[in-house]
């Protein structure tokens, strides 16, 4: 069986609750049905939205020896639980000689393989994300609309509902809830038919259960995906950097 190497601590709860996803998404009898992962929590990878701001730290060095640890200890592919380091794959990839999945193009395959086809989605992501359009360019390109928070909400709502002193990032989940279904409402009533959860955050504190549209949750999406991946009996590769989305109702 393949064996899967995660770059954890962006932020640790959330590679946390990836590693909880692989386990639950695997069909099995006994402990040995379950995928090898080898979790390499490195909480010192600065933060990814502060270096794309001009405010911190160039976190690719970092994120590229964590890659090569799980290298070095013969991983078969390599999985990044952070949606904002996805800014950086390309340059990290380069520098990795085993393949890193990438898991904006997983949801965006979700998306786009999805009956009926969603015309718009709200997306929730850290500035970061926002301003790097780490979602908004690959789906616009397959005809489907996105709307993000404005500024004024992106830093009060959002942004205040992961870094502030009772975000999510300090371990609080409450008072970010209360922050992020106002920002979610707020997509609805802007007319998005679902909504990505663009950061491995706010799965924590924002559930299905909680909307009656569709939530997109990357993370749990990227380990259904690596479970079929892992339990195929066909010749298939795993979705990396290379891999080119097309929409399927274009064709």
């Amino acid at each position: 069986m393949k064996k899967i190497g995660i770059v954890g601590g962006v932020g640790p709860e959330a590679s946390n609750k990836f590693c909880e996803l692989l386990i639950k998404r695997k069909r099995k009898l006994k402990d040995q049905d379950n995928i090898p992962f080898i979790h390499y929590c490195n909480p010192q990878i600065p933060d990814r939205t502060e270096f794309i701001l001009g405010e911190g730290e160039d976190p690719i060095p970092e994120l590229i020896r964590s890659c090569l640890e799980l290298e070095k200890i013969n991983a078969d592919f390599i999985v990044i639980p952070c949606n904002t380091a996805h800014c950086f794959l390309d340059k990290i990839q380069e520098n990795v000689s085993i393949p890193i999945v990438d898991m904006t193009k997983v949801l965006i395959k979700k998306i786009i393989t999805e009956r009926p086809l969603i015309k718009r989605v709200g997306v929730l992501a850290t500035t970061g994300s926002i301003k790097s359009r780490l979602f908004e360019d690959y789906l616009n390109s397959l005809g489907i609309e996105t709307v993000a928070p404005d500024e004024i909400e992106q830093e009060a709502l959002v942004m205040e509902a992961i870094y502030g002193k009772k975000g999510i990032k300090t371990g609080k989940k409450a008072h970010p809830k209360r922050l992020l279904l106002q920002a979610a409402e707020n997509l609805i009533q802007q007319g998005a038919e679902a909504i990505i959860l663009g950061c491995t955050e706010i799965p924590l504190v924002l559930k299905q259960k909680d909307f009656a549209i569709k939530l997109y949750d990357p993370m749990d999406i990227l380990a259904k995906e690596i479970v079929q991946y892992v339990e195929s009996e066909e010749k298939t590769e795993v979705i990396t950097v290379k891999y080119v989305i097309t929409n399927p109702s274009k064709q």
